[in-house]
């Protein structure tokens, strides 16, 4: 009964994470579901500079305000746009009334905070190093994205990086303050626009966020979790099996166990006063002389010959005669009977001078 409680507590766990592991497989489309990215809500409302985005904000459509920095704006290569391999142009663009998520030191006031933005695309590289935004006033609508780790580019050229990443952009702008992710405009108003502008192609925003649904990884954990319960009640289930058996068969399993020796009952026919050695012998695979019978003797006859007593069970206890075999290698005379009925013997040896 207590390993059955064990095991009781131990499937109801595994129950319980499989149903948690369900959940998560649904939640997974639920929060897709719960967030409208196609709502456009203000900028500054869902962002904050110096803090960690969180993943449902990516393709989230924001509007806001601000000016460009036409001096802080790197190319990326290797983009790709309509089949054409060529360079993204993104350039640094300060909103208004921005916001710090966190603090960022004594010197924030003396920095500008400001967000990664995909101005255009161009296949030509002097195009793209060339390029520079208008100053003045911009509104804009955007779509957010997440930003890109970082990765070595030391055998670019200046103002080249492999990936739009923030920290990248920092230690290129020092006097700037950034975002965790970077916009890709949807459209731009003002005479300062500059978005798809200089030569440049407009890129239009994709989804980046995976679209919602089952989730098959945690279905998976789900679908384990219950199969550790059935192998729990299983393995449960044949320890008692097991056990069952042994009591019910306890005196055959046991029977090889030193502490439990099995004993023989052994009837003797009828009419013996005892039970015959021979039985015995065949019983316990010990010599029949050993459960009574006479053990038998051997002597030397007087010609050379070997004498045993026979087994008893004759009416008359015989003498059974064995011729012994010489040895070709006994060095020892042969014994021949000459014909006065005396033994003699030939002294010549066999063998050597």
């Amino acid at each position: 009964m207590g390993s059955l409680l064990l095991v009781l507590v131990l499937v109801t766990c595994f129950v319980g994470l499989s149903a948690w592991q369900v959940d998560r497989a649904q939640h997974k489309n639920d929060a897709v579901e719960s967030a409208d990215v196609e709502e456009v809500e203000p900028f500054n409302e869902v962002m904050e500079a110096q803090a960690p985005m969180p993943g449902i904000l990516a393709d989230q459509r924001v509007s806001l305000s601000g000016h460009w920095l036409p001096d802080a704006q790197v190319v990326v290569p290797g983009r790709v746009l309509d089949g054409d391999k060529g360079f993204w142009v993104v350039t640094m663009f300060a909103p208004d009334d921005a916001r710090l998520g966190a603090p960022a030191g004594a010197d924030a006031d003396d920095k500008t905070i400001a967000i990664p933005v995909l101005r255009g695309f161009t296949t030509d590289e002097a195009t793209a190093m060339n390029s520079r935004a208008a100053e003045g006033p911009v509104e804009m609508t955007a779509q957010i994205g997440p930003v890109e780790g970082p990765k070595p580019g030391n055998s670019l050229p200046d103002g080249q990086v492999r990936t739009v990443s923030t920290s990248q952009l920092i230690n290129l702008f020092p006097d700037l303050l950034t975002y965790s992710g970077f916009l890709i405009p949807e459209s731009a108003t003002g005479a300062a626009s500059s978005i798809a502008t200089d030569g440049l192609d407009y890129v239009p925003p994709t989804m980046t966020r995976e679209e919602g649904g089952f989730d098959l990884q945690s279905a998976g954990y789900a679908i384990e979790w219950l199969i550790f319960a059935f192998m729990a009640l299983y393995m449960w289930w044949q320890l008692l099996r097991d056990d069952f058996m042994r009591r019910r068969l306890g005196d055959d399993s046991d029977s090889q166990d030193p502490a439990n020796p099995v004993e023989y009952v052994v009837v003797k026919s009828a009419g013996q006063s005892s039970i015959d050695p021979e039985v015995m012998s065949g019983l316990t695979g010990l010599p029949a002389h050993r459960h009574g019978a006479k053990k038998p003797r051997a002597r030397r006859g007087r010609l050379g010959k070997a004498t045993t007593d026979a087994e008893p069970g004759t009416a008359d206890t015989e003498t059974a005669t064995t011729d012994a075999e010489p040895d070709a290698t006994d060095a020892e005379p042969d014994a021949v009977t000459s014909d006065d009925g005396t033994d003699s013997t030939n002294t010549t040896p066999t063998g050597g001078n």
